[in-house]
């Protein structure tokens, strides 16, 4: 069985969906020690935020090591759903990015094809 080296396209999806965790925290840590206050939003809504990632990103991993690539698409919905309460516009993006970047031909293969062990 030839091995199939991860695409570009996953990757890029990874390495969003990793920068994406740290957002959140980033926004909290400036909100509060800059006292900047959005409309009703508690901060901590911003870090419960940053834990749902935290979550989804877990569940985006086992996905992609177990290449179902239905329940990847489903971690980005899930995201989305994540960002609505704090209106977290970025978080979105990311989520829909990576819903389209998960529709390329290469991505497609790669959770097509078998897992081969290094062995």
């Amino acid at each position: 069985m030839e091995k199939i080296n991860k695409p570009k396209q996953l990757r890029a999806i990874f390495i969003l969906n990793a920068l994406m965790i740290a957002l959140p925290f980033l926004f909290y840590l400036v909100f509060t020690t800059q006292d900047i206050i959005i409309g009703t939003l508690d901060p901590i809504w911003m870090v419960y935020t940053g834990i749902g990632y935290i979550i989804s990103f877990a569940m985006l991993v086992a996905t992609i090591l177990n290449r179902k690539i239905i329940l990847m698409r489903l971690v980005f919905a899930l995201n989305i759903l994540i960002s609505i309460p704090v209106g977290a516009y970025i978080g979105i993006l990311v989520a829909v990015i990576s819903f389209a970047l998960s529709y390329h031909k290469n991505v497609k293969a790669f959770f097509g094809s078998t897992i081969t062990s290094n062995s």
